[in-house]
């Protein structure tokens, strides 16, 4: 009877237990619910995007796309240039990428050219960024059909290490085609519909600075008032990052010890006019203009904007990390500064030293990321290497 009676009173006690474990449950699941309705219904939808992205440290190498459902969006895009891992959610900390990654959805705005889709949010970084890309690597294919001017495409073409640049661009805007060449190292982004391509240029009108010629045609032909563009580039305008991505580079000047960013430009009445000296707070570049020879006795000119600065670079990295570059190898040399900023003195150490191999390493990681070519850099035979 005793053990029946501790049996019995073991159960009772466990029950009990059980008992409060699902109260403590359902408790906690009624104030998430609140909570969420709460935010749903009291904050705007960029309040809500920023407060969820910053209770989540995602890290990763590689490209992760994420439902969720709260932003009312088909993907996320975060991602780290670093070698690191998923961490766990909740610890202190987040990665400069996660961050940019969060700024590039936050701020979001309807579109003023009204989209079909009225969930279609575009972001006023992203026009800007768009902007750039265009100005960079864009087309505004005009062409004569049957005596008339029409605008039969508007196109953008990269390496295909980039293409996730145009899956971005096609996602965001919902319109376009990504179409990849056949034996050849490029992608191409187009847009060949009327009404599509009409919906682009009013959206990007006004910010277009160098393929001016082709987009006033663009405007003519779809009966769309030109708007000119403000050459003097504004701080921490996403429209750098545009161009950066398409003609700019990120290299180390390892005769100089240090990492620069550089845009050439061909020179005409348009390019002339830009004026970077804003864009990056503290850092001017230098501007060069450059002849180049080109068959027989033709020439040509380019203009070049260069920022080779030691002090610098911390400027550099703190407007990419505002605008981030979605050339994954650009970003990830840009990543890389603030831990260059700490080692390069070892540069001057002994060859033989830990101090130099350290430096030997970051220059090795720094320049194979995503580069095949890595091997014929000049500059590998004064380092330490282990191929």
């Amino acid at each position: 009877r005793k053990m029946a009676l501790y049996n019995y009173l073991g159960f009772y006690n466990n029950y009990i237990e059980i008992d409060y474990m699902l109260e403590y449950m359902f408790l906690s699941n009624c104030l998430l619910i609140i909570l969420l309705w709460y935010l749903n219904f009291s904050l705007k939808l960029n309040e809500i995007k920023l407060l969820i992205i910053n209770n989540f440290k995602v890290i990763s190498q590689n490209n992760i796309l994420f439902d969720i459902f709260l932003f009312n969006k088909k993907y996320t895009d975060i991602q780290s240039a670093e070698n690191l891992q998923i961490l766990p959610i909740c610890i202190k900390g987040f990665s400069e990428t996660t961050r940019q990654s969060s700024n590039f959805l936050n701020s979001t705005i309807k579109n003023t050219n009204n989209f079909n889709n009225s969930e279609n949010l575009i972001d006023s970084k992203f026009i800007h960024w768009f902007a750039g890309i265009l100005d960079g690597n864009g087309y505004f294919q005009v062409r004569k059909i049957n005596g008339k001017e029409k605008l039969k495409t508007i196109e953008i073409k990269l390496h295909n290490r980039d293409i996730k640049i145009l899956n971005i661009i096609q996602n965001k805007l919902k319109l376009g085609r990504v179409y990849v060449y056949k034996n050849k190292p490029y992608v191409k982004y187009i847009v060949s519909r009327t009404s599509q391509m009409t919906q682009i240029i009013n959206m990007i009108n006004g910010l277009i600075r160098i393929k001016v010629l082709n987009y006033k045609k663009a405007c003519d032909v779809l009966n769309i008032n030109f708007i000119e563009a403000n050459y003097n580039i504004e701080e921490n305008d996403p429209y750098f990052a545009g161009l950066i991505d398409t003609d700019g580079t990120i290299v180390l000047n390892f005769n100089n010890n240090r990492i620069e960013c550089n845009l050439e430009l061909k020179l005409n009445e348009y390019s002339s006019k830009l004026n970077l000296n804003n864009v990056i707070p503290n850092y001017i570049p230098s501007k060069l203009i450059k002849n180049h020879k080109l068959t027989g006795n033709k020439t040509s000119q380019s203009i070049r904007f260069s920022y080779q600065t030691v002090n610098g670079m911390i400027y550099l990295y703190n407007y990419f990390m505002i605008n981030r570059l979605y050339c994954d190898m650009k970003f990830y040399r840009i990543s890389k500064i603030p831990y260059f900023l700490k080692i390069r003195k070892y540069a001057k150490y002994s060859f033989n030293s830990n101090e130099f191999l350290i430096y030997s390493n970051f220059l090795i990681d720094f320049i194979k990321y995503e580069n095949p070519k890595w091997t014929m850099t000049p500059f590998l035979k004064k380092i330490r290497v282990k191929i």
